[in-house]
């Protein structure tokens, strides 16, 4: 079965998740951010459990999640985690493109999307976030925080 990818950012929807949406957006989250150099030192039999933890966490505290589908296959094309923090900063806690993706600036067009004061926080250190995120600092203890 051959895959439709756009051929222009107007092919592009942006929405909520919808809760169909989030066994796609946990997969990839995870496996994306096991390859990820900054992804620290959790031991390899540990690393779902706590990646999985740190998720609910955020979820449970009201972090919101934003989707980018193609419009003709309702596929998603990729996502962010965030919230606003508690002075009015925007904070992204992940952001994920698919590779084939990445040249329609969905990345950049997710982050606008974010609420808050900009620029503000990000607490996953990948290459996805830093390149969408000029300017943006990294403060990875806010995502541990209850």
């Amino acid at each position: 079965m051959q895959t439709q990818t756009p051929q222009s950012s107007a092919e592009i929807a942006y929405r909520g998740a919808e809760p169909d949406d989030m066994k796609f957006i946990l997969s990839s989250w995870k496996n994306s951010w096991r390859t990820c150099p900054w992804a620290g030192t959790v031991r390899n039999d540990e690393f779902h459990a706590v990646t999985t933890s740190t998720i609910e966490g955020l979820i449970a505290r009201g972090a919101a999640f934003q989707v980018a589908v193609h419009t003709g296959t309702g596929r998603i094309l990729g996502w962010i985690c965030h919230e606003v923090l508690s002075r009015g900063e925007a904070c992204v806690h992940y952001l994920y493109v698919k590779d084939f993706a990445l040249r329609f600036g969905i990345g950049e067009r997710l982050v606008e999307q974010v609420p808050g004061s900009k620029p503000g926080y990000y607490t996953h250190r990948y290459r996805q976030v830093v390149e969408a995120c000029p300017g943006w600092r990294h403060a990875a203890e806010i995502a541990r925080r209850k």
